[in-house]
């Protein structure tokens, strides 16, 4: 398997952090509408590193453009109680909070 890593260029050739950053969060972003998956699940399916993809989740969260669809077992880690986040706004969790209108 072959990860995705960036680094900075000194001599300016290739492609920049920020843009490498920004292709991988949009992968990310994509994967996730392809299905909902377990942030491990993401770096096999996408390749990128999960400690990158911790990252980008982070930021997806705070702009309301992902959510945690529920807890479950890995099904690469096997780790139990793990997140399982979705893109598709159709399988966003009801929000419980009482409306005022």
């Amino acid at each position: 398997m072959n990860k995705q890593y960036y680094s900075l260029n000194p001599n300016g050739n290739g492609q920049d952090k920020n843009t490498i950053c920004q292709a991988q969060l949009k992968q990310v972003y994509n994967a996730l509408l392809v299905k909902p998956m377990t942030m491990k699940e993401i770096d096999v399916y996408t390749g990128i590193m999960r400690e990158n993809i911790c990252r980008y989740i982070g930021k997806l969260v705070e702009q309301n453009k992902i959510a945690i669809l529920r807890q479950r077992k890995c099904s690469i880690t096997g780790f139990n109680h793990v997140n399982e986040y979705t893109a598709n706004t159709d399988l966003f969790p009801k929000s419980n909070q009482l409306s005022l209108f």
